[in-house]
């Protein structure tokens, strides 16, 4: 199941889209974790390497993250649940670089929306940089 990237759009039809977070909760005790399994696919669809959300979520938590890119594994040390994480996610897009113009998060670092204010993103930039794909 999808939702919106800007969840407070109740249109089915949005454009922008990405997948729910599906967290699990491993071991007990002290060493209790969570492993964040379709990191990749909803940092894919933010724009954002898996990093970044994973280690937004230990700030925010105050918990400790580990990366294994390789394998596919995010974790952030505790238990939390996936519609906790979801919440906090909500958090992280509005200081990602956004496009101004279109309010989604479609532009990357390098763009830093100054680009996207003023020339709305207009076939002057490269199609990699360009948030809203006219």
């Amino acid at each position: 199941m999808s939702v919106n990237v800007n969840r407070s759009v109740l249109d089915q039809f949005y454009r922008y889209k990405m997948p729910r977070i599906i967290a699990k909760v491993e071991g007990k005790g002290n060493g209790i974790k969570t492993v964040i399994v379709n990191m990749t696919d909803v940092a894919k669809s933010l724009n954002r390497p898996p990093t970044y959300p994973t280690k937004f979520f230990g700030c925010e938590l105050g918990a400790q993250t580990q990366f294994d890119a390789k394998n596919d594994r995010f974790i952030v040390n505790g238990s939390h649940e996936a519609n906790k994480l979801q919440d906090m996610l909500d958090g992280f897009i509005p200081l990602s670089p956004v496009c101004a113009a279109m309010g989604v998060l479609f532009c990357s670092g390098a763009c830093l929306g100054r680009a996207c204010i003023t020339s709305r993103c207009t076939d002057a930039l490269p199609r990699e940089l360009q948030c809203c794909y006219r």
